[in-house]
């Protein structure tokens, strides 16, 4: 198990020096990096960043089933090593758009104002799952806490701490690179508490018949963003149509993965999902599809007190970091797609 960082916000790195020195090399890495391709066999080619949750496929389902090539677009998904990479990726501009958590995206941001949230991409599913004999957040004390760190999930525990008046000086936090290996450590007996995504919590709970301790539901209510669509700021100011024509085919994805999840699971397992079937579609439910965002735009600049108060931003990210006047664009111009997706903001 790779231990990427433990202990409290008085560890000789800091949370906030961590995150910036992870960007900041990004930036470096990336500063003679040549302009992105303009087009791949006549169409244009967009790449993506992505993470590996449920809250993702949108993105990975439009590429297997090609729903991009009706708009002249090639998209193309980049990998990335660790939970966090992407919005390094974004920001360095090695890619143009990405499906990433919010909070990771915010961070970045502060540092780095060159890209915008334009759409949600999934909704719900940040789950921390407990050990058998761990029941509740106050059995947690002294135990090991595994997540991504500046991800979604991490902001999540905090909050479920600070509401149950506990602090990360009450557990032994513990920063792991992805999703598998997170699944794998808890599975193992490595970590007592995991908080995770779908479907990877459902299997790490299904494996050691483990407890649900909370799912955020009950913390933010229904509707929660996770994963938001983030499109570089120059993009957006220079081929807005572009933009929206993605954001549609979001819409058409989730149209059909809502309709038939069993189909969008074999279109995705495997490649993207590295769990087996019974584990993904019992996930299905926790983590649905969710594009229309536009009521979610305070609750994410909420979260970036959270992030403040765990060091890893200084400053609020400015209004322009949600953008979300070409998702309603798009919305009024496929007012018939629309009406099929479940998930709207009114």
């Amino acid at each position: 198990m790779a231990e990427r960082m433990v202990g409290d916000l008085h560890d000789g790195v800091t949370r906030r020096g961590f995150l910036g020195r992870s960007l900041t090399f990004g930036v470096a890495a990336c500063a003679m990096c040549g302009a992105l391709p303009s087009s791949a066999q006549g169409k244009r080619e967009i790449k993506f960043s992505h993470g590996t949750g449920l809250c993702n496929m949108p993105l990975f389902y439009a590429a297997e089933k090609k729903l991009f090539a009706k708009y002249g677009i090639e998209g193309t998904v980049v990998l990335s090593g660790w939970a966090g990479d992407q919005a390094v990726q974004l920001a360095t501009g090695k890619v143009e758009m990405g499906v990433i958590p919010y909070t990771n995206a915010i961070a970045a941001y502060t540092r780095s104002p060159s890209f915008s949230v334009v759409s949600g991409s999934g909704i719900q599913g940040l789950i921390m799952v407990g050990q058998p004999g761990i029941k509740s957040f106050a059995d947690m004390r002294g135990k090991r806490v595994g997540t991504f760190q500046a991800d979604t999930l991490d902001i999540l525990v905090y909050d479920y701490l600070k509401k149950e008046g506990m602090t990360y000086k009450d557990i032994k936090m513990q920063y792991l690179g992805n999703s598998v290996e997170l699944t794998n450590a808890f599975i193992a007996g490595q970590l007592d508490v995991i908080s995770s995504i779908e479907p990877y919590a459902t299997r790490a709970k299904t494996a050691t018949k483990g407890n649900v301790l909370g799912d955020g539901v009950d913390l933010y209510g229904k509707g929660y963003p996770d994963c938001v669509l983030v499109v570089r700021k120059e993009l957006i100011e220079k081929d807005p149509k572009l933009v929206k024509d993605v954001i549609k085919v979001f819409f058409e994805a989730e149209a059909e993965i809502e309709s038939n999840f069993e189909e969008a699971a074999k279109a995705t397992i495997g490649k993207y999902y590295k769990t087996d079937m019974t584990s993904l579609l019992a996930a299905a439910q926790a983590q649905p599809p969710g594009v229309d965002i536009r009521n979610k735009r305070e609750f994410m600049f909420g979260r970036a007190q959270s992030m403040k108060e765990l060091n890893y931003i200084s400053k609020d990210p400015d209004p322009n970091f949600v953008n979300f006047k070409l998702l309603e664009e798009a919305i009024a111009e496929s007012s018939e797609l629309y009406r099929k997706v479940k998930v709207k903001s009114v």
